[in-house]
């Protein structure tokens, strides 16, 4: 069976995507030597990526592809699936990310019920060979087929590959002819779009057959449109990687650090280490997602120094995959934790800090005394910054506002630690400390019923879970009125 390809080509500049220019062709790929197995037609920082997860590559992105039977009725019918127990193995929350869809393909070997979960909108997984094909050069790593208006991603790699791969305004149309439900993006000059982003995880010589493209979703206003005209109409981008994965993913950090939101909790995490939306790179694989209001004060975890600050986007926002490539942050490099003999202002409760300056180099790059094991902690996808490279920063100040900017679904804060300030490094896991308890307040026994207490004084965040500087809280009803952790 020959397989055919609209190829659609994404020329980056200078490895970014969001300068890239189209070039769309048409043409046969070449004959392969065996027949397809199954059937194509039984169906997707710091970056976040971050500028820390796998960087973008200077690639052309090339587009493997029928058009839907399904009606138009059933676009609304969006496939979505009632089990929530995904959330703890995936340690994300699906409903965090609207017009995000994950793909991964289950293990043979696995005994798990959720692993391809969400994947049931997948077409098919069709195992390949690269023998199979007379020139593997010209095999596209995402193609649409121009009969069928499948779009797939081609992976004739011995390795897995990540893709993060979005379509513009057409609907998606899934394994059970329900459409996918899509999200929207905004630009930095504040322009919006409908667009769903597939996130896809491809084991070594396998095509996913992903979806099919309605392409006359998006085509209202033309009076009797050819498919070939809608295909150089469509409007996609893509970002597809050999998957590289965290070295060592149990790698913890010694140093217990504090909460980075302030008061009006609790907060929602709805991704944790590993998070298949985007924590399962190297350097995202430990970073915590916390849902939280755009403009939440953001907290320094610990005394330090402001190594780096950016907040020159407003408006940027949404899922679009060239949104992966910008963002604003805050990096801190903590100091070391103090002796029992030093000052208690490192202690876990939230004081009202006073702020100093260090000095900074004429290269206006901040330094600190070397350390041997130094902590990095960035703050992302913030609104704004109220501090900059060289202040001092003491535990509990605020120094600046959550916000969406960025790849992000919806607003939230990205928190992550790291061994080095390099822009590849890989994530450490986070030690968080409770706060301590105010035992003259008169609520607190009451509260304390609504908080876990396992007896110890470190927690690690869980997709799915609430928490404050006090910790998880069990009851999803309560709310710290006192603001016992501002």
């Amino acid at each position: 069976m020959k397989h055919r390809f609209a190829l659609l080509v994404l020329l980056t500049k200078a490895a970014t995507i969001s300068d890239c220019c189209v070039r769309v062709e048409y043409h046969m790929a070449p004959r392969a030597r065996s027949n397809k197995t199954g059937s194509k037609n039984k169906k997707g920082s710091k970056s976040n990526h971050k500028s820390r997860s796998q960087s973008s590559t200077s690639a052309s992105h090339q587009t493997s592809i029928p058009l839907s039977n399904t009606s138009t009725s059933h676009h609304n019918n969006h496939e979505n699936s009632d089990d929530d127990d995904r959330t703890e193995e995936w340690n994300f929350v699906r409903e965090a990310g609207p017009g995000c869809h994950i793909a991964r393909k289950k293990e043979q070997h696995s005994s798990s019920s959720t692993a391809d979960r969400d994947s049931g909108w997948v077409l098919e997984w069709e195992s390949v060979h690269p023998s199979d094909f007379e020139d593997e050069s010209v095999v596209p790593d995402v193609a649409i087929d121009p009969d069928e208006q499948t779009l797939s991603l081609c992976n004739l790699r011995n390795d897995p590959v990540v893709a993060y791969i979005t379509v513009y305004d057409n609907l998606l149309i899934g394994r059970n002819g329900k459409a996918l439900q899509q999200g929207s993006t905004t630009d930095k000059d504040g322009t919006s779009k409908s667009c769903t982003t597939l996130i896809v995880l491809c084991p070594p010589n396998t095509f996913a057959h992903l979806c099919r493209i309605d392409l006359e979703s998006a085509s209202q206003t033309l009076a009797t449109p050819s498919s070939r005209l809608l295909l150089d109409q469509l409007h996609i981008d893509s970002d597809v990687q050999v998957w590289n994965r965290h070295e060592n993913p149990n790698d913890e950090h010694e140093h217990s650090i504090g909460f980075p939101l302030q008061g009006g909790g609790p907060f929602l995490c709805t991704q944790g280490e590993g998070g298949h939306l985007t924590h399962f790179l190297a350097g995202n694989q430990h970073a915590i997602d916390f849902q939280c209001p755009k403009g939440t004060p953001l907290l320094a975890v610990g005394d330090g120094l402001v190594v780096q600050t950016q907040d020159e986007h407003q408006q940027l926002t949404g899922i679009a995959v060239s949104n992966l490539f910008s963002w604003n942050s805050i990096l801190l490099q903590l100091d070391p934790p103090p002796t029992s003999s030093s000052s208690s202002s490192s202690s876990s409760t939230c004081a009202t800090p006073k702020e100093t300056k260090d000095s900074v180099g004429d290269d206006n790059t901040a330094s600190v005394s070397e350390t041997t094991d130094p902590l990095f902690v960035e703050y992302v996808h913030i609104a704004s910054s109220q501090v900059q490279v060289g202040d001092r920063v003491v535990k509990g100040q605020v120094i600046g506002t959550s916000g969406g900017i960025g790849f992000s679904p919806e607003d939230h804060l990205h928190f992550a630690g790291y061994r080095s300030a390099a822009a590849d490094a890989p994530t450490v896991r986070l030690r968080f400390e409770k706060a301590k308890s105010d035992n003259n307040n008169n609520n607190n026994m009451a509260n304390s019923s609504c908080r876990q207490d396992d007896g110890s004084q470190i927690f690690y965040p869980r997709a799915g879970r609430l928490y404050d500087c006090h910790g998880e809280i069990v009851d999803k009803g309560f709310k710290d009125n006192d603001n016992k952790c501002s």
